[in-house]
């Protein structure tokens, strides 16, 4: 047990991923509230040889430079696509593609905007941000995909209204994250009680059910769907 204890200090140092103390970490990492966010990049750089670290750190840099331009080029197209040309329905498209651009560059300016919210939001921890957030926005859409692939009553109208309660409900919880971030340890959680007794994972499965609820009544209070569709 002992042999382990020590092994784990040297590959991860407890006194730095695991720190406790708020000016200890403030020290380590720059939070207070935990230094979680250096826990991989520090295995990786100070654990893997020159060649596998610089491999690791390429696959890292290709994996995040995939994800972010499919991000930003779904989301430049879904706003082209679907708004600019409702807008413009005679645009060309050179007009099309000059459009989607410049909101691809409103879309990287933004988020170098969010980074200090997202600095703020989860005590800067970058994981427990990324549950949270998916916490607030997938339940929605989940549950209107489940009732439709199992529910043939369900209808566009109930889908809709759905789909806004439950982005709704998500919004204000974000809101009230960033809003009211959360506590350093040791300090007394004060905040309201949907954050501080009820936790995000929690609010997620209330969420779902809580759209789920609204699909259905809004499906059985309009008509039904054609038989054909």
């Amino acid at each position: 047990m002992q042999t382990h204890s020590r092994t784990f200090h040297c590959l991860c140092p407890p006194d730095a991923v695991a720190c406790v103390d708020p000016e200890e970490c403030t020290r380590v990492c720059g939070a207070a509230v935990g230094c979680s966010n250096i826990a991989y990049p520090k295995l990786v750089v100070e654990l893997m040889p020159s060649g596998l670290r610089g491999l690791m750190i390429a696959v890292m840099m290709a994996a995040l430079m995939s994800s972010l331009t499919s991000i930003f080029n779904s989301s430049s197209t879904l706003f082209t696509m679907d708004i600019w040309r409702r807008m413009r329905p005679g645009a060309n498209e050179r007009e099309l593609l000059m459009v989607g651009r410049v909101v691809t560059v409103l879309l990287v300016a933004l988020s170098v905007v969010w980074i200090p919210i997202l600095q703020s939001s989860g005590g800067g921890q970058l994981y427990i941000y990324i549950q949270a957030v998916t916490s607030y926005l997938a339940p929605p859409v989940t549950a209107v995909f489940v009732l439709a692939v199992f529910w043939p009553r369900a209808n566009e109208q109930g889908a809709f209204w759905g789909l806004m309660a439950g982005l709704a409900l998500g919004l204000a919880r974000m809101g009230l994250e960033l809003a009211h971030p959360t506590p350093r340890c040791g300090v007394p959680d004060r905040r309201p009680w949907l954050l501080a007794d009820l936790h995000y994972l929690h609010f997620a499965a209330l969420l779902c059910a809580t759209t789920g609820a609204v699909v259905v009544g809004g499906s059985l209070m309009t008509p039904p769907p054609p038989s054909d569709r």
